[in-house]
């Protein structure tokens, strides 16, 4: 990917009006920074607070306006392949990632190095915009989970990282429940909607995973590696992990 323009913290006069029919022959990521009126081309309009994102694909009607002050960052690129745009990422429509400092952060380092053209400047902009689409994507995805049920998505999701993080610790489902003070069915159903798996499956595999990096130590056996990683039944590790990297330990360790 090529970025063709750019821009940090861009002011144009106040009430700027911007209008393109035919759209451009490139993608235009914009990150709103004040509120603006985007016109659609079926003449629908919708409000843009400062932190809204769209991402125009090339030949896409354009149509926005400031509501007072203009000002936002955006990034025009071309060569961009399927592969290049992330599977979440909503295109010619508006959306909230809620990273707005972090994505604005990433635009002013693409615009840094879009100006100063040193050495390898070019495969630094196209990794940063990389990691502009791939961060607007994982919040734009968020989004769409917090707004169909947002009530406890961020106690859950904090006691989840808490979970995988200490993943040797008892993490029973009684235990989490208490925790959130949610009955043991509520919890099942918004942990499988929130991230698509159960918190079971989530904390064998991140078991299975720190058992591995223990074993790479030499100095502990099989069955310690096992202990630290949380496993107290050496015998429903070794059929966990069989099933899950089709050898046994001793096999994956050799």
């Amino acid at each position: 990917m090529e970025v063709t323009f750019c821009g940090y913290h861009t002011h144009n006069v106040n009430h700027d009006r911007i209008y393109r029919p035919e759209g451009l022959g490139e993608y235009l990521f914009l990150l709103v920074l004040s509120p603006m009126t985007f016109i659609f081309a079926d003449g629908s309009t919708q409000q843009a607070k400062r932190g809204a994102c769209i991402l125009y694909t090339p030949g896409t009607f354009q149509h926005y306006q400031a509501e007072k002050e203009f000002f936002n960052s955006f990034a025009e690129f071309t060569g961009a392949t399927a592969a290049d745009l992330p599977e979440k990422l909503p295109v010619n429509q508006l959306f909230y990632p809620g990273k707005d400092e972090s994505l604005n952060r990433l635009l002013q380092k693409i615009h840094r190095e879009y100006l100063q053209r040193l050495p390898e400047s070019s495969a630094l902009i196209h990794l940063y915009l990389q990691e502009l689409l791939l961060l607007a994507a994982r919040g734009a995805a968020n989004y769409q989970v917090q707004t169909s049920d947002p009530s406890l998505y961020h106690e859950i999701h904090s006691l989840r990282l808490l979970m995988l993080a200490n993943c040797e610790q008892d993490w029973s489902a009684e235990k989490m429940c208490q925790l959130l003070q949610l009955g043991k069915s509520q919890f099942y159903r918004l942990y499988r909607e929130y991230f698509h798996t159960t918190p079971k499956e989530e904390l064998i595999q991140a078991r299975l995973q720190l058992a591995v990096y223990h074993m790479t130590n030499r100095s502990i056996t099989i069955q310690e590696a096992a202990f630290q990683a949380g496993f107290a039944n050496i015998n429903h590790f070794h059929r966990l992990f069989k099933k899950r990297y089709g050898c046994t330990p001793m096999q994956y360790r050799s």
